[in-house]
């Protein structure tokens, strides 16, 4: 017992420990926080025009008259409020009549315009074939569409806090994971209800299986699956690829042959699924937005992607990537153990980029969870987060 004069004068040891909350406490709290995050991500999803392409070709596994097609997504829309309503079929009195809603707009009248855009969206197969098995439970294409990107999310939540407590305190996983999760890019993943979140979801379970669980025939097999969710996951497995050859884990010629089988699968999905090309994608993303995809012959030069690549450096500036790439580069300077799986996900940006210079922060929901994680598990002098063994 201390008696007299102040503690730290006597004892300069003396510290106020406070009891700390048993783990279990800790996980339950943050499944507590994440379901009142994932609750606010159902009730308000952010209904895109692209979700109405992805009914349509869910749908086309049991309607292939374009009429009936049409009518049937536009009844799973007419349950909405009219201002939803109207922003799906581009009737928003107050916005100008850009190129792009007369599209919207084209589509929603003319079900023949309606059926030359399914193939823009045909190259995600598995997130079709998911979105139709869960509408045929009774919930509809629409409700299906918003529960998947919902369920995505959570299940990121789980898992990206099941990750950071391999390396750091149940605390830290707490306070870093559920930062990340109601970030902005990571939050609107949630909301759209588009291929988004499931196929991130599947990357990212991917990478934990790879380089956490040392589960290369399972995290690989995971890895090729997310390009039926995606098609630009293709540029995530080929930095994968070299890697594990970089570091002895798999053998040149296998990476070569997965890689092989990365690329066939683009070549296969764009095949079957009637893809237009890349001309078309960069027309839609960086010109306008076509009303007859198919009845079209698109013009993209050289100097149209140098114009795209510089407006999508601004798109790139004006976003989140530049904070998320510092936790990143934090991490990593302080030894964080998962800098490869930060290194990885940046080239997959970079080359997504070169590939694809537009911006979207749905696109690269891996790379904002990896450069959480890394910062998360950084070690090295001074460092706090480490969990202690």
């Amino acid at each position: 017992m201390v008696s007299g004069g102040t503690p730290s004068t006597l004892n300069p040891s003396f510290k106020i420990t406070v009891p700390a909350l048993p783990n279990s406490a800790i996980v339950l709290l943050y499944l507590i926080l994440l379901a009142g995050s994932t609750l606010h991500v159902y009730r308000t999803p952010l209904y895109t025009y692209d979700s109405l392409q992805y009914m349509g070709n869910a749908l086309l596994m049991e309607e292939t008259d374009p009429v009936k097609l049409h009518q049937r997504v536009y009844a799973e829309i007419d349950k909405l409020p009219k201002s939803i309503r109207d922003h799906m079929r581009g009737e928003e009195k107050t916005l100008p009549a850009a190129a792009n809603l007369l599209s919207v707009r084209d589509r929603a009248a003319n079900p023949y315009h309606f059926a030359e855009f399914l193939p823009l969206f045909s190259i995600r197969p598995l997130y079709n074939i998911t979105l139709y098995l869960l509408a045929k439970t009774g919930m509809g294409l629409l409700r299906a569409g918003v529960v998947i990107s919902a369920a995505s999310y959570f299940l990121l939540g789980i898992l990206l806090f099941r990750w950071i407590v391999e390396y750091a305190t149940y605390f830290a996983a707490l306070c870093i994971a559920l930062l990340t999760m109601v970030s902005p890019p990571i939050m609107d993943l949630g909301r759209e209800n588009t291929s988004d979140a499931l196929a991130s979801l599947v990357a990212f379970v991917a990478l934990y299986l790879i380089f956490q669980k040392q589960k290369l025939l399972s995290g690989i097999a995971l890895l090729l699956a997310s390009i039926y969710f995606r098609t630009d996951f293709v540029v995530l497995a080929g930095p994968i690829f070299l890697f594990l050859w970089l570091e002895h884990r798999i053998e040149f010629w296998k990476a070569t042959v997965l890689s092989g089988l990365a690329l066939a699968s683009i070549l296969t999905i764009n095949h079957f699924g009637g893809d237009y090309g890349i001309k078309m994608l960069y027309y839609r993303n960086f010109v306008d937005a076509p009303t007859a995809p198919a009845e079209m012959v698109v013009h993209f030069s050289f100097h149209d992607y140098l114009e795209a690549f510089r407006h999508g450096l601004t798109l790139v500036g004006n976003g989140f990537f530049i904070p998320f790439m510092l936790l990143g580069i934090v991490g990593t300077v302080r030894g964080s153990r998962l800098w490869s799986v930060a290194a990885i996900t940046t080239a997959y940006v970079a080359l997504h980029f070169v590939v694809l210079p537009n911006w979207e922060e749905r696109w690269f929901g891996v790379f904002y969870l990896a450069m959480a994680l890394c910062a998360a598990t950084a070690g090295g002098p001074g460092a706090t987060l480490q969990r202690r063994v």
